[in-house]
């Protein structure tokens, strides 16, 4: 299983702060994001740009592969002080 980890605006829009899903063979980054977003994507409610990634706790590229047990968080960009 592959724990997925929402923050900031993203949370919101999706509507939860963490979901679980099944790992499966050749699973990139990407095809995460693709899969868990199509919705928000589709109703320009969220660009793949505004989508900032991190697999076990350390910004990824889109085109990681990813392996069973791995954390993956999806966040936007944070400001502040």
């Amino acid at each position: 299983m592959i724990r997925i980890l929402f923050f900031g605006k993203i949370s919101d829009l999706i509507g939860q702060r963490e979901i679980t899903v099944p790992h499966e063979a050749e699973l990139t980054l990407h095809r995460l994001r693709d899969t868990v977003f199509s919705d928000l994507m589709a109703a320009h409610a969220l660009k793949p740009s505004d989508i900032h990634m991190s697999v076990n706790q350390t910004k990824a590229r889109d085109d990681i592969a990813l392996n069973d047990t791995d954390e993956v968080a999806f966040f936007s960009v944070f400001s502040g002080g």
